[in-house]
Parts: C-alpha cells; structure tokens; sequence
C-alpha cells in the first residue's frame, strides 16, 4: 500500500511538472544572423523583446532600434486565461490581442486596423531545452477584401533570440 500511493504521488508531482509552461521572461535580443525579419525589403535593426509576466498575464515590449538610432517600442498584454484584451497604440490604433499555451509553445494573436484592412499576426514562441534561446514563427495577414490567384497577403517568419546579458534602457 505504502509503494502504490508513494507510485501515485511521484507519478502526480511528475505530471505537475510536465504541465508547466516554460519560463519565457527576461530580455531577449534578436539573433540578426539568424532571423528572417532582420532581412526583409527594409531591415528593421536592431530588437529586443522584454517579456514579463505575473499571475494573470504576460507582456511582451518589442523595442525595434538602439540607443544610438531610437526606433519604435510597444507593449501589449497578454491574459493567461486566453481571454481578449485590447489597447491603444502610440498612433491610437486599437490592438486586440489574446494567447494560449499549446503545450510548451506560447501562441500570441493580435488583430488591428491598418488604413482600411484587417492585419492580424499570429506568433508561436518556444523556449530551447537550454532556456537561452526563444524562436518565433510569426505570421502576418492582411485582411484586404479581395483574393486572386498570385496574392499574397500572409507572410511568415522565424526569428531567434538569445537572452540578454544586460538590461536594457527604455
């Protein structure tokens, strides 16, 4: 009797643990070498990623630029329970955004409006086994209207981040 229920409490404790979404908070600076957005039409620089979290929700700061070259900055928040939320940005553009867990992956929506359209973006982080290093396979489509053969109105990229060695001025 005494085996069985020590069997069962190892067996709950280890399920406990199995569940536990990964720890994705910290300063994370984007791998250039390495990452698809670094390389578009126009090369945005520099990005860090300060990501946060408490009980209820997570948030992520994207900060696009340096301390040399200042760029652009946002912060939404994200509820942990999937639950929408929505904000205004620094041009006063509404931004819904929700998440998820899907297993160890954390999968971020956001939606807004962009002159006239629909632009939604879909971002699936997943920490290494090591824990200093988080890929992102974003999406991004723009709802438009209208649809023929040859448009493309979704794009998608992998991006990869290591952790910050320093903390970063806002």
């Amino acid at each position: 009797m005494r085996i069985t229920m020590g069997v069962i409490a190892l067996l709950g404790t280890l399920c406990a643990i199995g569940q536990q979404s990964p720890d994705l908070t910290g300063v994370w600076q984007m791998d250039a070498s390495r990452s698809e957005s670094a390389h578009q039409a126009i090369p945005i620089g520099p990005v860090t990623m300060v990501i946060e979290r408490n009980t209820d929700e997570l948030t992520i700061e994207t900060r696009k630029g340096s301390d040399r070259k200042p760029g652009s900055s946002e912060k939404l928040s994200y509820k942990l329970d999937g639950s929408e939320t929505s904000t205004l940005n620094n041009a006063g553009t509404q931004i819904k955004a929700k998440a998820h867990w899907d297993g160890s992956k954390l999968v971020t929506e956001t939606a807004r409006n962009i002159q006239g359209s629909t632009v939604t973006t879909m971002c699936v982080f997943s920490l290494d086994a090591s824990g200093s290093e988080l890929t992102v396979d974003k999406s991004l489509t723009v709802q438009h209207g209208y649809q023929f053969e040859g448009a493309a109105n979704t794009g998608t990229a992998k991006d990869v981040f290591t952790r910050g060695k320093r903390s970063v001025k806002k």
